[in-house]
């Protein structure tokens, strides 16, 4: 039977922990990433990533988990601005993951595929539309579509 000092010593294992020094795929500064490949909080630029984000790129339209696009993302390093997501961009994420996540005016708004439709929502209302389609002609905040505001 071992003792507590022997049990203090024990390393665990993570593979989920950051202990891979990496380049950043957008700044080339030196990051860390766990053992699948996604990585920390860019300390230089910002960027959070995945191994995949080309392919999610191409794939879906947009990385992981910062939602923009890889490409995007190195050319909004270069032109000095923040990562920025498009509508577009959050369409494609809610293509992908089926439900999304924003806060507007200090309010907290889900979008959700579910059975019936797109659901739209926040602790106020709820509106369902038949497809991406209405979500993207249709959906609004008090009157101005979300595309509208989105800029």
């Amino acid at each position: 039977m071992s003792n507590n000092k022997e049990q203090r010593h024990v390393q665990k294992y993570n593979p989920n922990e950051y202990n891979n020094a990496v380049l950043c795929e957008v700044c080339g500064n030196i990051t860390f990433a766990d053992d699948y490949g996604n990585t920390d909080k860019c300390p230089n630029c910002g960027w959070m990533g995945c191994s995949g984000d080309e392919l999610m790129e191409k794939w879906h339209g947009i990385g992981y988990p910062m939602l923009v696009p890889l490409s995007r993302a190195r050319e909004q390093y270069k032109a000095g601005q923040k990562f920025k997501a498009t509508f577009e961009d959050f369409i494609n994420g809610l293509n992908w993951y089926k439900e999304m996540l924003f806060w507007y005016n200090n309010k907290y708004y889900a979008v959700r595929y579910r059975d019936m439709g797109i659901f739209f929502e926040n602790k106020e209302t709820k509106r369902i539309y038949k497809s991406v389609d209405d979500f993207v002609a249709q959906a609004n905040i008090d009157g101005v579509l979300l595309k509208d505001l989105w800029g």
